[in-house]
Formats: structure tokens, C-alpha cells, sequence
């Protein structure tokens, strides 16, 4: 009981950090979504209808959909062969050289890409080749994380349940398959988890590469929102806002319900 006092008493900062800081703010932005404009007229759920009704935030959800149907699985695959392989070669401290993306500015994450190309932004960011190079860019920016989660939990799992199934007559990918990949399930998601969180930190490389009005297939949510800012449409910002929010936050909790069910049963 001591204990438990304790810990809540070292946990309350953060907490009241945490409701100031994120939590307020968007029970304010969720209050004044259902008013027009900066005003007092009531108007209901008529900002989220005219949201849905709006052909850019539909293209800005396609988009977003798109990316992360390319970028989780990439990430888990790439992520899981490089962590296997490390292990292998007891090179694991390696995995660090990948988290070095993740802390690089925008500027020059965008100028190493344009070295690549041997092009500007403004030669190809307004085309489909932008779209491409971003994704990538997200891989790069993500991949570091994954790496070092797999790594962890692959070195986890008992020597013994390996070394059975070999004198079993399994061969490594067998073994993979129907005894690692089972039991890093949890990883699995978090990496997940991980990606589209990270994939929304990536707004700045969008920028840089395309502007504020990029090509369609790089048009994000982001996009979205910085441009109804800047145009005052402040409605339809916190209306966005709360949708991200609420989406965001309804899959983590669902996938760790799934999580903590599977590792019940």
C-alpha cells in the first residue's frame, strides 16, 4: 500500500503535465467544434458532416490509409529480417547505426534525398516521384525502432525452445515461422504501433518536399490541418483535429485489448 502511495505521488506531475499539456486542450478543441467558426452559434455535428463532405480531408484519409498499407508491413518485414540477421552475426549494437534517421532534422533528411536524385524539391516535388521518396523517407525514419524492439524480443525467447525444436529436425525457417514468430506477437503490434505514430512525425519532410500544396499522393492530414490554420478555418481545424485524435487513440487501445486477450488465452 506504501508503495503504491509512493509511485502515485511520483506519477502526479506527469499527470497534471499531461492533462494541461494534451488533454485540456483537446477537451477545448472538442467543445468549440460544435460552434461555427470563432463564435457562439450552435451548430452541432455540421462541421464533422461538412469535414466528410470535404474532398480534401477525403483525399487527405486515402492518403493516409495508403501510406500506412505500404509503410507497417514494409517496416515489420525489413525490420524483422535485419534484427534476424544481426543476431546472427552477434552484431547487435549495429542496430543503433539505424536510430540515427530518426533523430536527423527534416532539412537534411530532404538534402540527402535531393543529393540522391541529383535534383531540387522543386523539380520533383509536385509530381508522383514525391510520394515515393517520402515513403521511403518514413521507412528510413521508422526502421530503427523496429530493428532494436525484434532484436529484444527475439533474444528474449528461451535458448532452450530453440535448441528443442532443431533436435526436433525443424529447420530456421520453420523455426521462425511456428515458434518465434508466435511468441513476439506483442512486438509485433507495438512496432506497429510505432510506425504510424512516427509516420506522423514526417510532416516536415512532406513539407519541405512538396510545399503546402503538394502533389495529391503526398496530400496528408497534416496538410489538411496547416492549411485550414492558416486560413483562419479554425471549425473545421478542431473538428479534423478530434477525428485524428479519436481514431488514433480507439486503435492503440483496441490493438492492446487484442494484445493483452492473446496473452490471456
Amino acid at each position: 500500500m506504501k508503495k503504491n502511495l509512493q509511485s502515485n505521488i511520483l506519477l502526479l506531475p506527469a499527470l497534471i503535465a499531461g492533462f494541461f499539456c494534451y488533454l485540456f486542450p483537446i477537451l477545448i478543441a472538442f467543445g468549440k467544434s460544435f460552434f461555427l467558426g470563432t463564435g457562439t452559434d450552435f451548430v452541432g455535428i455540421q462541421n464533422y458532416v461538412d469535414l466528410f463532405e470535404n474532398e480534401a480531408f477525403s483525399l487527405a484519409v486515402r492518403n493516409l490509409f495508403h501510406l500506412w498499407a505500404i509503410i507497417v508491413p514494409v517496416n515489420l518485414v525489413i525490420g524483422i529480417f535485419i534484427a534476424e540477421v544481426y543476431i546472427k552475426l552477434r552484431k547487435e549494437k549495429l542496430c543503433l547505426f539505424f536510430l540515427v534517421p530518426s533523430i536527423l532534422p527534416a532539412a537534411c533528411v530532404v538534402t540527402i534525398a535531393s543529393s540522391i536524385l541529383q535534383k531540387s524539391p522543386s523539380q520533383w516535388g509536385e509530381t508522383p516521384v514525391a510520394f515515393y521518396v517520402f515513403l521511403i523517407i518514413v521507412l528510413w525514419k521508422t526502421l530503427g525502432f523496429s530493428i532494436l524492439i525484434f532484436i529484444v524480443a527475439i533474444k528474449s525467447i528461451e535458448s532452450e525452445i530453440i535448441d528443442a525444436a532443431m533436435l526436433d529436425g525443424v529447420n530456421p525457417l520453420q523455426c521462425f515461422w511456428y515458434i518465434k514468430l508466435p511468441i513476439i506477437k506483442s512486438s509485433l503490434l507495438i512496432c506497429g504501433i510505432l510506425t504510424i505514430y512516427n509516420s506522423f512525425r514526417c510532416f516536415r519532410e512532406a513539407y519541405l518536399i512538396g510545399g503546402s500544396h503538394p502533389n495529391e499522393q503526398l496530400y496528408s492530414i497534416q496538410h489538411f490541418l496547416q492549411n485550414n490554420f492558416m486560413n483562419m478555418n479554425y471549425a473545421r481545424l478542431e473538428a479534423a483535429s478530434i477525428l485524428v485524435v479519436i481514431f488514433v487513440e480507439a486503435f492503440v487501445l483496441s490493438g492492446m485489448c487484442l494484445a493483452r486477450k492473446k496473452r490471456n488465452n
